[in-house]
Order: C-alpha cells, then structure tokens, then sequence
C-alpha cells in the first residue's frame, strides 16, 4: 500500500463531466488522501471571468475563495461532487479516505461541505447523482 506521494492522483475526464481527479493507487479507509496547505485566495466575484465561476468557492454574494493562479490551478480544485463522497474533512481538518479508495476511482467529495451560502448553490447539490463511489470501476 502506496503512501500519498505527488503521483497518488492523476486528471482524467469523469464520467460526472468534465474533468475528476482520480487515484493512482489504493488507499484504504482513514488514510490521509490529500497533503499539504488549502491557500486559496479571496476575490470579489466582478473580477472573476465567468468562465471561471465554476471554479470557485462562493464566500457569500460578492466574494469567493479561488485557486491562487487559475493558470496553473492544483489538483484538488478538479474535485467533482458527489452525494457518496469517498473524501472529507476529519475534525483535526485532514482530508482523508471515508473508505476504501481503489486505483483507479474517481476521488469525491461533498460540495455540501464547502459551506457556501444556500442561494448560490448549484442545483445539483441537492439532487441525488445518478453516479456515486459504488458505481465506479477501475479503468
């Protein structure tokens, strides 16, 4: 069993849309997925291009947290939502697996979690996904 490295995750297109991140090796229930410091920075919405919204973490009605470059945006920023993430937050705020996590799945989490005011949630967060963790196959 592989220790998080540089190379645990890798950007492939998701079956959800788009782009997901996606585990290169198993890592099993409590483990730590994700290393390193969350620095997002604070911007007003108005200076944001639409285009990059998506992105983003809405603050409340004028403000969201954002990738310090979007030019050169970290992995984590390509999570996708699901309402069976297989990632969260733990109370020492580690991200960590919420079970087990084989090669090859996509990595999920919660959009929920991200705290953002109810009005400027997407839709999805409150729909049922037709795709979830159990669904996922290596590949």
């Amino acid at each position: 069993m592989e220790k998080w490295s540089e190379f645990s995750f890798i950007l492939k297109p998701s079956s959800l849309g788009g782009i997901g991140v996606f585990a290169t090796h198993d890592i099993p229930a409590g483990r730590q997925a994700f290393a390193g410091q969350f620095s997002p920075r604070k911007m007003a919405i108005k200076d944001i291009h639409p285009d990059f919204l998506k992105y983003c973490i809405f603050v409340n009605d004028d403000e969201c947290l954002c990738p310090e470059r979007f030019d050169r945006m970290e992995i984590g920023w390509f999570l996708n939502h699901s309402d069976k993430p297989n990632i969260a937050k733990n109370a020492e705020g580690l991200t960590i697996a919420v079970r087990d996590i084989k090669a090859g799945d996509e990595i999920l989490c919660d959009y929920n979690q991200l705290n953002e005011p109810d009005h400027l949630k997407e839709a999805y967060y409150w729909q049922p996904k037709k795709h979830s963790v159990e669904d996922q196959s290596p590949g």
